[in-house]
């Protein structure tokens, strides 16, 4: 018989003691919350509700969830509120992803200041693209940008990098026009990277001199200005990577795109393979043999370590928007690129959906399926608190129930 495959919650659970004993002292209160959420997600521990189907009267529990941004399992109706918002936002242009990384010589300035070096390095790609294809040897327009942050690689290393999805083109200065990208380019990816590296050491640099950066215990070399200026400097004779793709043909592969890398963590449970012996198996993409897939084995403590390396500050926004894309014009910046948009195209080329307003975005609320009919019915009729002594109140009570931990 084949065994089920494990989940986060499970490999947490079975090392929780000893990796608090190791590495409990060095955890953030945002690593110590997402370890325990983690284990308590989709149990007792949280409360419940019973649902049944008005259709054929089914009854089952459903235990409440732990809504932590880190959890695995909590981000399938927050991607799908999120991305139902973007579609107001789409405009009728190709779409371009560029990918900027930082090198890998800058783990130990990165991994101590999160929020110091992830808030930097959200800005400067950014800026980047802004300052670059403003440039009138460039494209001379205002970009609009959407930036998300990842921080691991397959493996669960720190690997920080962000991807941005750049509409096709951008505002002339004035604002009168709508300057579209030439063919398949956007902007140079050479110039990009020196850009990018100038602008983000500068701004490393800028931190440092305000003591903003820390470095505790190994890394406290670093707390010297010497030490810390070496580091930039080999930084600097460093590949900076700057990727940019192909277009995209539509503004709706645009969304399903956007859909793969918004609303994730480190790693899903669906890669995740076998629980053993105090052992993790879990399949990972090597990139650096042409993306084949591979497995690999960790102790579950070295996996629930990696894991945390990827917990956010509380409150660090890892979405953000920029250019004409910027929350504070927003609004007022897309209807005037519809505007330039629909002003631009000739009547005769019906080119689809260049003047359609855009769909309104509504609230998604996923209906839950009946698992015995099938109807999507199934309704609210009882809440339970936390606690296991509810639980067994339940079990005992009236409620036919098939508890459901799904």
């Amino acid at each position: 018989m084949t065994q089920p495959r494990p989940e986060m919650a499970e490999v947490v659970r079975s090392c929780y003691d000893a990796f608090l004993e190791r590495y409990g002292a060095g955890l953030t209160p945002e690593q110590r919350r997402a370890l325990d959420d983690l284990i308590r997600c989709r149990t007792a521990a949280l409360g419940g509700h019973v649902l049944e189907c008005q259709q054929c009267g089914h009854q089952q529990v459903s235990y409440n969830s732990c809504r932590n941004r880190h959890c695995p399992k909590c981000l399938a109706t927050a991607s799908a509120r999120w991305l139902e918002r973007q579609a107001a936002d789409l405009l009728p242009v190709p779409y371009f992803h560029v990918v900027f990384t930082l090198p890998n010589v800058l783990d130990p300035i990165a991994l101590p200041n999160p929020r110091v070096v992830y808030g930097l390095l959200l800005r400067t790609a950014a800026d980047t693209l802004l300052e670059v294809a403003a440039n009138r040897h460039n494209l001379g327009a205002q970009l609009g940008v959407l930036t998300v942050l990842h921080t691991w690689g397959q493996a669960l290393q720190l690997h920080p990098h962000v991807h941005c999805v750049v509409p096709g083109g951008g505002l002339s200065p004035d604002g009168t026009r709508w300057i579209g990208c030439p063919g398949n380019f956007l902007l140079h990816f050479k110039v990009l990277s020196q850009v990018f590296r100038g602008k983000f050491l500068a701004g490393l640099r800028e931190a440092f001199a305000r003591g903003q950066l820390r470095f505790p215990g190994e890394l406290a070399e670093f707390n010297s200005a010497e030490a810390f200026e070496r580091l930039l400097s080999q930084s600097a004779r460093t590949e900076w990577v700057v990727n940019i793709k192909p277009p995209f043909a539509n503004p709706e592969r645009v969304l399903k795109y956007l859909a793969r890398y918004t609303h994730r963590v480190a790693i899903s449970n669906s890669r995740l393979l076998e629980l053993k012996d105090g052992h993790v198996t879990f399949r990972y993409k090597d990139y650096a043999q042409g993306g084949i897939c591979k497995l690999m084995k960790l102790s579950a403590i070295e996996f629930v370590r990696r894991f945390l390396m990827h917990v956010l500050p509380s409150g660090f926004v890892r979405i953000r928007h920029y250019g004409f894309l910027a929350n504070r014009h927003r609004i007022e910046k897309l209807a005037l690129c519809r505007k330039l948009l629909a002003d631009a195209q000739p009547p005769e080329s019906g080119t689809a959906g260049a003047t359609e307003e855009p769909k309104q975005a509504q609230e998604v609320t996923p209906a839950k399926v009946c698992p015995v009919c099938g109807a999507r019915t199934m309704i609210v009729i009882a809440e339970f608190p936390p606690g296991a002594m509810a639980l067994e109140i339940l079990k005992a009570s009236v409620f036919d129930s098939v508890f459901d931990t799904s």
